[in-house]
């Protein structure tokens, strides 16, 4: 079957950019290798593709922050990321932009200080955020949040042994996959048997998972999500990148 040319597969602009696609494979680049081998974090950069056609880049997507932060807080450090249309350039037209505030790390029994992306459309309007929640256990959960703050959807990594472990399992052995799965927001269990969605971190190679940061997810979105939906499940991935996927070289 040949591919669709890049204009049938989009949407009609704006937050319409998601609307055709029940998935998507974000994929971090290795732009600022050599500010990471010297021990600083580069601004992180995006290309966004569907699963099914992972070289046809759709999106584009890049951080905003200050350099200093970068360097001595990476993991907690504020940002805004504008997604854009193109193959995989800047310079498109916008489809959403993503603000992450200041906060601390995940921890259970945290008591302020939560971690949140706020995520807006492409001329600045709020359409809803994702928010650590308050949580007694190991494992960290965060609130999908629509426009007016009612839960949309529950993100967690699936989890065993009364939920205070990580299921390392779920996506089976030795396949270096890294489930989140997306839940209702009324979930009480976090299997994957429960899961109407994920976010999956996937193996890159040897030496680009060993040598910079740049990691893979692939997005299934749950199913009767519309385009601003997915705007905030896209926003969520880049906040769980940083949290837990970047690291100091």
């Amino acid at each position: 079957m040949a591919a669709l040319p890049q204009q049938a597969v989009m949407g009609s602009g704006g937050l319409g950019a998601y609307a055709p696609h029940n998935d998507l494979f974000v994929k971090q680049t290795r732009r600022g290798c050599i500010q990471e081998l010297l021990g600083c974090e580069a601004k992180t950069e995006f290309k966004i593709a569907t699963k099914s056609q992972q070289q046809m880049d759709l999106m584009y997507a890049l951080e905003e922050s200050n350099f200093c932060v970068r360097l001595f807080f990476p993991q907690i450090r504020p940002w805004t990321i504008q997604v854009t249309e193109g193959p995989g350039t800047p310079g498109g037209p916008p489809i959403s932009n993503h603000e992450r505030l200041c906060g601390l790390m995940p921890a259970p029994c945290k008591c302020c200080c939560f971690q949140e992306v706020i995520h807006k459309d492409p001329t600045g309007v709020p359409i809803g955020s994702t928010k650590e929640m308050f949580n007694f256990c190991p494992v960290p959960k965060f609130q999908v949040l629509r426009p007016d703050g009612t839960p949309e959807y529950l993100v967690s990594m699936p989890t065993c042994v009364a939920g205070m472990c990580v299921n390392i399992f779920a996506e089976g052995l030795c396949n270096c996959r890294v489930p989140i799965y997306v839940y209702p927001p009324d979930a009480t269990s976090f299997t994957p048997e429960n899961k109407i969605g994920n976010i999956t971190k996937v193996w890159r190679g040897l030496g680009t998972e060993m040598f910079t940061d740049a990691d893979s997810f692939e997005v299934e979105f749950p199913p009767g999500a519309g385009p601003d939906s997915k705007a905030r499940l896209v926003g969520t991935v880049f906040l769980l990148n940083q949290l837990f996927f970047e690291k100091a070289q």
